[in-house]
């Protein structure tokens, strides 16, 4: 049994019910299925080993128009915000103890993604307070 918990389990626990359309992973599959959400953890430090994990997430979302790509984040935004704010439990994992936004989201033109796919990326800092055992 892992001593803390997992930031991809508690990010894939809260954006996949808020966006019941839309594939969302942790890995950037090729070709990108439309519309994608990407949740990873980009490194970051527990503040109290015993019971407290730290995490700075990467979300970014991609869609056929610049405005789809906009609306999902905005939702992706909104669902974290609304599971901190109402300590939203992920069963077996935990909930957001503290939620800072590092980067908001913001357009990133991509080579790499290819014409007609637009990408927004956003950058939070969470803590996560494991589940009740």
């Amino acid at each position: 049994m892992a001593l803390l918990s997992s930031p991809v389990d508690l990010l894939l626990g809260i954006l996949r019910p808020a966006l019941p359309a839309v594939t969302v992973g942790t890995l950037l599959p090729e070709p990108v299925p439309l519309p994608y959400a990407l949740a990873r953890p980009m490194g970051g430090a527990a503040p109290d080993m015993r019971f407290l994990a730290g995490a700075l997430v990467d979300i970014q979302t991609f869609a056929e128009t610049d405005r789809d790509a906009e609306q999902l984040a905005a939702v992706a935004r909104t669902a974290l915000v609304v599971a901190w704010r109402t300590q939203q439990v992920v069963p077996g994992v935990g909930s957001i103890g503290h939620l800072t936004e590092r980067a908001a989201p913001v357009l990133l033109p991509d080579e790499r993604t290819g014409h007609g796919i637009y990408r927004y990326q956003a950058t939070y800092e969470i803590t996560i307070r494991p589940a009740a055992a």
